[in-house]
């Protein structure tokens, strides 16, 4: 009795191998479709709040973000984070058009990440610094 490798025409089909990465791909699309949904809210957020603190009364300068604006910031970035994250286990590899279709804010892109977020909670320069919402750049 001799012993040989298996074959690859008998190991191109395995059901329960193909039911398992089928599975496996719906739950990272339906992920990818859940953190992008935080995205959405995260960016209306920011949007909301760099509204609310750019307001002022007719003979003043419009006001520095926030403290509460440098929050929605930061969210904003770790969703971004985890968005990127996710679209790059999917195989998406190219993020242009989704930026553009989303609409991220530059600053957000250039500071995404879950150190936005931990900075944000300690007051720290990240979240506050020349780049936060409203600055030029």
């Amino acid at each position: 009795m001799s012993l040989r490798p298996p074959s690859a025409a008998a190991a191109a089909f395995d059901p329960i191998g193909e039911a398992l990465r089928h599975e496996t791909v719906g739950e990272m699309a339906a992920t990818l479709a859940r953190l992008t949904a935080v995205l959405e809210t995260a960016l209306v957020s920011l949007d909301r709040a760099s509204q609310a603190a750019a307001m002022s009364d007719a003979g003043e300068e419009p006001r520095a973000p926030d403290r509460r604006t440098a929050r929605r910031h930061a969210q904003a970035c770790d969703a971004l984070w985890n968005v990127m994250i996710q679209r790059e286990l999917c195989g998406l590899r190219r993020h242009e058009a989704f930026l553009r279709e989303m609409k991220v804010p530059r600053s957000v892109e250039l500071f995404m990440g879950p150190a936005a977020t931990a900075s944000a909670r300690t007051g720290g320069a990240r979240a506050a610094g020349p780049s936060a919402p409203g600055a030029p750049g």
